[in-house]
């Protein structure tokens, strides 16, 4: 024990750090952010293999520009009034996407709360799926 309070004494930039990382992961996994989340191929064999939803969380003109195909347009006040739109679907699993991936974790974690089963959230959001050359629908 007093090697380890000693190595604590001479290094305590470094120990300073340590605790600073592990704290952030912590926190990162009880705000629900460590499984949920999908890299945009990931997101493909949901959506493939496992029948996922994809739940669009922009605004209707930025949903009407371009979306993952056959997505439902939900605002994330939607989701945080119970989510009325999605009640069909709450034995299938979700993926929630919003432009940049700023949005959906938090949406994700909300659909969790409200007893949706298996809720994932797109990394990147929308941007990350282009950025893979991935197809968009859009509606005129």
């Amino acid at each position: 024990m007093a090697q380890f309070i000693e190595f604590i004494a001479n290094h305590l930039v470094l120990f300073a750090g340590f605790v600073g990382v592990l704290a952030a992961l912590i926190y990162t996994l009880v705000q629900g952010g460590g499984s949920s989340a999908v890299s945009p191929q990931r997101a493909v064999l949901v959506l493939n293999q496992e029948d996922a939803v994809p739940v669009d969380l922009r605004p209707e003109a930025a949903f009407k520009a371009g979306h993952i195909i056959n997505a439902l347009n939900v605002t994330p006040q939607d989701i945080a009034g119970g989510a009325a739109r999605l009640a069909k679907y709450k034995e299938r699993p979700l993926l929630v996407y919003c432009e940049s991936g700023a949005q959906s974790g938090s949406a994700a974690k909300a659909l969790r709360a409200q007893g949706f089963g298996k809720v994932f959230s797109l990394q990147g959001g929308l941007a990350a799926w282009r950025g893979e050359n991935l197809p968009v629908q859009t509606i005129k």
